[in-house]
């Protein structure tokens, strides 16, 4: 283990330019996006700035989240393995530092590998949303501290981001229902 993990150290730059990592295979030559995908939501229309900046952004991230791991001992979730649900949840439409922050979170709590996988997926369903990404690693962190694994924390994790997405619509939609100032409408009546 501590093998992989030196090599993917030193595949990573440290921390100097994390945009010297080669672009992941999937975001060059993918077929699709999602958990199983190659590639994050829309990839295909972003411009090869952007993709460039979204490189970046990943690169620091998962240098983030490798820092973190150095020599931690007993890690039942090996780092390589971390990464690479990591990049599966952004394929799926996590925001880079929120995989990164959950992972990080679920290595600190010793997840073993299914329940780090759950979490993350679970975490993924936050995509096309209007829960703010924060919000999820939030959500994760609570249910996870609370002690829910397996399906139940699949479901549960699940279940308040779309209890949390439900909430924001129906707040949004109370606000625009509103009168405003100066819509000749008398806020006295």
């Amino acid at each position: 283990m501590e093998l992989l993990l030196a090599f993917l150290l030193t595949a990573v730059p440290q921390e100097d330019d994390p945009t010297l990592t080669a672009m992941p295979e999937g975001w060059v030559s993918g077929k699709k996006s999602g958990w199983d995908g190659d590639y994050p939501p829309e990839w295909e229309k972003k411009t090869d700035e952007e993709k460039q900046k979204f490189l970046e952004l990943w690169n620091r991230a998962k240098s983030r989240y490798i820092r973190s791991v150095l020599g931690a001992k007993g890690l039942p979730t090996g780092p390589v393995t971390a990464i690479t649900y990591m990049l599966k949840a952004v394929n799926a439409g996590l925001t880079c530092n929120a995989s990164a922050d959950i992972a990080i979170f679920g290595q600190g709590k010793k997840l073993k590998e299914a329940d780090f996988k759950i979490m993350l997926k679970a975490a993924s369903s936050a995509y096309g949303t209007e829960v703010p990404h924060n919000e999820v690693v939030v959500i994760v962190k609570d249910l996870v501290t609370a002690g829910l694994l397996g399906g139940t924390l699949d479901q549960r994790i699940r279940a308040e981001i779309m209890k949390r997405h439900r909430q924001i619509v129906e707040d949004k939609a109370k606000k625009e229902k509103e009168p405003k100032e100066g819509d000749g409408k008398d806020p006295k009546k």
